[in-house]
């Protein structure tokens, strides 16, 4: 087994094991004058998504969904899914939402008109079972870019069939994320070593790979700003975010967040970059102009973040709640 690839694997099995209630007792609540409620939700790890219009965010934890109502933070719906979730995207008319497992081929649909689960979509080619995760949904919602790194590929899916194709990146893909245009791909993952990280560009329309850019070691997620001009990678082993200018293709600096840095997420305005680390216990708050840090919160084993379109609300997942935290005081 491959040095990264075994990396990942232990980093998995700590992540699951950390967030699966070994403590007699769960950690106190967040004290921050920023933080508005806590939802509860299933086990942990917990991954979150948010809907387009900001009404509702999609909590996928081990075997559950929540579905939560973000005007009064109550949970609308809870509903079972297939253990272990590795992935999580709303669809850019916000009309389904997507699940991955670590061990099916079967994505599961959230109908979020009526908040019911739809037919699952079974994913194509059976050897690829394992490792479906992290996932980009193209512009117009019909196509969906899905990592595997278990099997060094990037799945390229057509929705709702589940039928595609394969495409074999340099670097064993941990996260995608795609241009509003829908015609780049930017894959975060590793080669056999995994210090440094990279980010490789794929061009859609032309189907070839581009350049690849160095960041830090052991990328695990990545997100560009909404003003198209930085791309940000979550360096889970070097504990930093990467600053990609994404004119020049090139890292301009690196700033040091918290342990084990999982969630990643940028305001709608592109001035803030929110980082939660789960080792760490920390949501780390950055300020996009100068690139330095301007707040945190500890958050006990916090997992993911996502923050609201109207830029007002972030949502942090923690071992069995959603902290929620108002983004002027952070």
């Amino acid at each position: 087994m491959r040095i990264a690839t075994l990396a990942h694997v232990v980093v998995t099995g700590m992540l699951l094991a950390a967030c699966g209630g070994l403590a007699p007792q769960p950690p106190p609540p967040p004290n921050s004058p920023a933080v508005v409620t806590t939802v509860p939700v299933g086990s942990a790890p917990t991954l979150l998504a948010v809907a387009p219009n900001g009404q509702h965010v999609y909590a996928a934890s081990n075997n559950t969904l929540t579905v939560i109502d973000t005007a009064s933070n109550a949970v609308a719906a809870t509903l079972p899914v297939n253990p272990n979730s590795t992935g999580i995207a709303v669809t850019p008319d916000g009309s389904k939402v997507y699940v991955t497992s670590l061990f099916s081929i079967n994505m599961t649909v959230l109908d979020t008109a009526t908040n019911t689960l739809a037919q699952p979509i079974q994913l194509f080619l059976q050897r690829l079972r394992g490792g479906f995760s992290w996932m980009a949904l193209s512009p117009d919602g019909g196509t969906a870019y899905i990592t595997n790194q278990a099997n060094n590929a990037l799945a390229v899916i057509s929705l709702p069939s589940g039928q595609g194709t394969t495409l074999m990146p340099d670097v064993r893909p941990n996260d995608v994320a795609i241009t509003p245009d829908g015609r780049t791909l930017y894959i975060a993952g590793c080669k056999p070593i995994c210090t440094p990280g990279f980010v490789e560009l794929y061009d859609i329309a032309g189907q070839r790979f581009g350049r690849e850019i160095e960041v830090g070691s052991f990328p695990y997620r990545i997100a560009l700003a909404p003003n198209g001009a930085r791309a940000y990678t979550a360096d889970l082993s070097g504990a930093t975010v990467s600053v990609i200018d994404l004119a020049a293709n090139a890292v301009t600096t690196k700033v040091s967040v918290h342990v084990q840095p999982t969630g990643l997420a940028v305001s709608p305005d592109s001035r803030t970059i929110f980082v939660s680390s789960q080792t760490g216990g920390t949501l780390t708050v950055i300020d996009a102009t100068t690139n330095q840090v301007r707040s945190s919160v500890p958050i006990a084993l916090a997992r993911d973040v996502v923050v609201t379109p109207n830029g007002q609300r972030v949502y942090v997942s923690s071992e069995r709640d959603v902290v929620v935290l108002d983004a002027t005081k952070l």
